[in-house]
């Protein structure tokens, strides 16, 4: 017959102490109950497991060998009960979470921080994908949620507002717009123009400013990325416009600008409509909330 956690217990007190009424005090328990089991468990064990030797019970030989591994048990009994603990508080756990490379350099990392302060022990994996692939992570359920920018319409997924922007033009310091307080389209038109494919959503909606405006929007510099319009606009090359998460907590080297008619686009925290967010999911959220909610940008 097999030991139960309870004998081998049991068995490691005796063998500490010395001392049924010892080992009966440190667990507890009744003298008479500690002796009870000691006698079943010599029986399943099929051989003697202590000896009284100078007034004291002393382990066998045998005992000897099993004490060993005995200790090994209590020790991963002991850390699965401090693992309990930890994850009852919130200590430790993985968050997951798919975003889109502008939200991953600039909005994410202040709240990773701030959570970083309270949860150390706590892993984040940021994976940097485009709206699409943020969507399908949370569909797939490979993230706890995602972090994409909108306005995204996708009835698989549950979307959390973080916040409202909106759209800019980025330039040079010393670009001849610089000092004007708003830019239309109009504007924009004896510079070379730094923007997005229209199949990309940001090149969808600085499509539609355009022919809301009658003026056909001639790109000179196309990129795939805010960041590489970004950088271009830095060097003073053309104006880039996008939205200004690129222009959170940064130098004077650059300037950003209302762009008029308004154009609204949001970040959204998507969220499985099937798993329910883990607590420290959870906690991470209402961080990321309380980031995007005090942003600021360096614009006019």
């Amino acid at each position: 017959m097999s030991l139960t956690v309870r004998q081998l217990e049991i068995i490691r007190a005796v063998s500490r102490y010395g001392s049924v009424t010892l080992a009966s005090e440190a667990l507890m328990i009744s003298q008479p109950a500690v002796s009870m089991v000691l006698r079943d468990a010599t029986k399943s064990s099929g051989f003697p497991l202590f000896e009284r030797r100078q007034g004291r019970l002393q382990p066998t030989a045998e005992t000897h060998i099993l004490l060993s591994e005995v200790e090994r048990v209590f020790d991963s009994v002991e850390r699965i009960n401090h693992l309990i603990e930890d994850m009852k508080d919130v200590k430790i756990g993985t968050i997951r979470i798919a975003a889109t490379p502008t939200l991953a350099n600039n909005l994410l990392p202040a709240a990773v921080q701030a959570f970083h302060k309270i949860r150390p022990r706590i892993q984040i994996n940021i994976q940097t994908v485009d709206n699409l692939n943020v969507t399908n992570a949370v569909i797939d359920q490979r993230v706890d949620f995602g972090v994409a920018l909108s306005p995204l319409n996708v009835p698989e997924v549950h979307s959390i507002l973080l916040c409202v922007v909106e759209l800019v033009c980025v330039v040079h310091p010393k670009h001849p717009l610089a000092k004007i307080k708003q830019i239309t389209p109009e504007n924009l038109l004896p510079y070379p123009l730094i923007s997005f494919n229209k199949n990309l959503r940001m090149g969808s909606l600085v499509e539609r400013i355009f022919k809301d405006q009658n003026i056909q929007r001639k790109i000179t510099f196309e990129v795939d990325q805010s960041s590489v319009a970004f950088s271009l606009a830095r060097t003073g090359v053309g104006v880039a416009i996008m939205d200004p998460f690129w222009l959170m907590e940064r130098p004077n080297d650059i300037v950003g600008i209302k762009l008029i008619p308004k154009t609204e686009v949001t970040a959204e925290a998507l969220l499985s409509k099937d798993i329910p967010l883990s607590r420290a999911g959870k906690m991470f959220l209402s961080t990321l909330r309380n980031t995007a909610a005090n942003i600021k940008f360096l614009t006019k």
